[in-house]
């Protein structure tokens, strides 16, 4: 990925200065550069050098070789570069760099790749030009990035540019209806300058104004932009002690973005979130994106904190010998405690554990996409139960390039779950293929001594769409469900967006395309729901899909016993119901299940459950939004040892 910071190339520099012999950095080879079809064109180039301490510059010119400048840095032998336009010539070229004897040493420039940015496939094309300026000075805007979203189009084919200085831009597109949308690009947890908003003057692409796009014609679109208000500063304090209270000197603390903020970001930007400054390694933990305030305890095991205020942040605490944790004792950072910082806050603590000082193993492993690039993420290794003990769970980051390592593990069974920053789905581990969406189809990981390295393999997001799903997970007994994750699973089987219930159970996937898709809803010992639902032309927002999860053995928030003596399918509650209501069912041994939603005619209105569950008990949402008021009956197949069917009576009042 593109990295600008300079900082971050000074603090590299200063970390291979140890290096006495002058060293010659070397000429990069087999520079290669491709654009893929995609919505956003971009430039992805990747190149071999020898091994060694190295960083790249990477050069471009463009329509011509003649005007060749440096555009960024990368760490690995990999660049992308997605400030291209659609159609347009680039050629590229990289040089190897070291730090040493005080001085940068720059070696000679690799040979020139030159790449054409994906563009539209021929067809009848029109012209999209305007102007952004500030809503009050009537200023030009600058580098204000703008998207199209083609209407009523099977494959969303738009581009997006951004302005120039003079706050202009210009675009051929298909023919056919659009959204615009203008919008200033925020790599850090500060508000954008200026909000962002779809043509004309709407906050949601349900209230924009389509545009229209002839054969040969030119449309103008223009945008004023409206100030934000800078939020000001806030301080949060605390300490840091061990189990027993004693404060710990040297923990290192930070304050980073919540997932949940990371993934809107990431799907409603189109933009790789938290990079930049907010990128960083925070000792004891790994490599971290969204990081907007990290540093040391003091000698008395206290800590200073300086945030931006009204914002929601998760805090995490770590010092090598402990256990990492996050506020609030948390130790599964999908389930971490979100803070709001309205104002100064105090008493902000955490608690670290002593790694167990006998009968440990090692974890190692690479987060990966399936063509295997490096993808970095957070690696949450759940312990599977020991009878009714539910140990913490135990969380590390990978570092840059996606490798993990985890010493002093307590031996035993885990499930491991692999979350990225963005761009990919979370998974858990499943040795030799793509990483499982539930941790019921999860391989579970034994540890004791020193495991083989383990490699797990993320699924791709392939978003591009306007629609937002929102709802909440809740347990059996109505309590809030954090940490669960609703992934949408397109028909092809590849991954749309997810989503992730924050502490109240509520979540938001965004950015969905149209079609019919699946809903997984899933977390650690909770049975799994599969949910169809179909994104109709136009339809901007599913609000209220929500989801009741059962346990898959008994808890203290749910009692009852772990095997049900019988299958069994209760009457739905409410019942009359409108618009939704929740089935719930009993399963005496595991097997495929079938749930199905019939009206009065005996014609399918809707399938609720397609899959193999284990067995337990159960509950699933039946949104009737869309149908008539009536009788409608469900019907529970399970084939197991034997074929079961039950069926249900429903009255739908609207």
């Amino acid at each position: 990925m593109r990295q600008t910071c300079i900082l971050s190339i000074i603090i590299l520099g200063l970390c291979l200065a140890g290096h006495a012999q002058t060293t010659q950095p070397p000429v990069p080879t087999n520079l290669i550069g491709q654009s893929p079809p995609e919505l956003q064109p971009r430039v992805l180039l990747t190149w071999n050098a020898p091994a060694g301490h190295w960083f790249f510059k990477v050069y471009r010119s463009t329509p011509d070789t003649m005007n060749f400048q440096w555009i960024g840095i990368s760490q690995t032998r990999t660049f992308e570069d997605p400030a291209v336009s659609a159609g347009a010539l680039y050629h590229y070229a990289v040089s190897a760099v070291v730090f040493q004897d005080s001085v940068f040493r720059e070696g000679g420039r690799s040979k020139i790749a030159t790449v054409r940015a994906y563009g539209l496939p021929p067809g009848p094309k029109g012209i999209i030009t305007g102007r952004v300026v500030d809503d009050v000075t009537g200023a030009p805007l600058p580098k204000v990035r703008i998207r199209f979203f083609q209407l009523m189009a099977a494959v969303n084919r738009g581009v997006e540019l951004a302005t120039d200085a003079a706050g202009f831009y210009r675009a051929e597109v298909d023919t056919g209806s659009y959204l615009v949308r203008a919008e200033e690009v925020s790599l850090t947890a500060q508000l954008p300058v200026h909000a962002p908003e779809y043509f004309e003057n709407a906050a949601k692409p349900e209230n924009a104004t389509p545009v229209r796009v002839r054969f040969n014609d030119t449309t103008r679109v223009n945008f004023g932009l409206r100030p934000n208000t800078p939020a000001p500063y806030a301080y949060i304090s605390g300490i840091v002690t061990d189990d027993k209270g004693v404060p710990i000197a040297g923990a290192a603390v930070a304050f980073v973005r919540p997932i949940q903020e990371l993934n809107t970001l990431a799907a409603t930007t189109a933009i790789t979130p938290g990079l930049g400054s907010e990128a960083t390694t925070i000792p004891g933990i790994g490599y971290t994106r969204g990081v907007v305030w990290a540093g040391f305890t003091n000698t008395s095991g206290k800590y200073f904190a300086q945030v931006l205020s009204n914002r929601p942040y998760i805090g995490m605490a770590a010092k090598d010998g402990y256990l990492s944790e996050l506020f609030n004792n948390a130790s599964d950072p999908t389930q971490a405690t979100i803070i709001t910082v309205r104002d100064d806050t105090t008493g902000i603590n955490f608690s670290l554990t002593k790694h167990a000082p006998t009968n440990t193993g090692q974890m190692r492993g690479t987060v990966t996409s399936p063509e295997g690039d490096d993808v970095p993420a957070r690696v949450i290794l759940f312990p599977r139960p020991k009878g009714g003990d539910e140990r913490p769970a135990v969380f590390v980051h990978t570092d840059s390039t996606g490798v993990f390592s985890i010493e002093e593990l307590e031996a035993g069974s885990y499930s491991i779950l692999a979350v990225p920053y963005s761009e990919y789905a979370p998974a858990y581990y499943k040795s030799g293929t793509l990483g499982a969406i539930s941790w019921l189809d999860a391989d579970t990981v034994v540890v004791n001594g020193s495991p083989a390295a383990l490699t797990i393999t993320l699924p791709p997001l392939q978003s591009g769409g306007l629609t937002s799903i929102s709802g909440r997970v809740l347990a059996a007994n109505r309590a809030a469900l954090p940490g669960v994750r609703v992934v949408a699973r397109k028909g092809d089987g590849s991954i749309g967006a997810y989503g992730l219930t924050d502490p109240t159970g509520y979540y938001s996937i965004d950015a969905v395309s149209t079609g019919p898709l699946t809903l997984f809803v899933d977390r650690l010992h909770y049975n799994l729901i599969q949910s169809p639902v179909t994104i109709g032309q136009n339809t901007y927002s599913l609000t209220n899909v929500d989801f009741i999860l059962s346990t898959t053995y008994p808890t203290a928030a749910e009692e009852g016993p772990a095997v049900p003596q019988e299958t069994r399918l209760y009457a739905n509650y409410p019942n009359p119901f409108n618009p939704s209501t929740v089935i719930a069912y009993d399963i005496a041994v595991s097997g495929r299940v079938e749930l199905r939603v019939y009206d009065l005619l005996g014609r399918e209105v809707g399938l609720l459950v397609n899959g193999v569950q284990a067995a337990g008990r159960h509950a699933v949402l039946f949104d009737a939004g869309g149908l008539p008021s009536g009788v409608y009956f469900s019907r529970l197949t399970l084939e197991g040892s034997e074929r079961v069917l039950h069926t249900g009576r429903m009255m739908l009042v609207r």
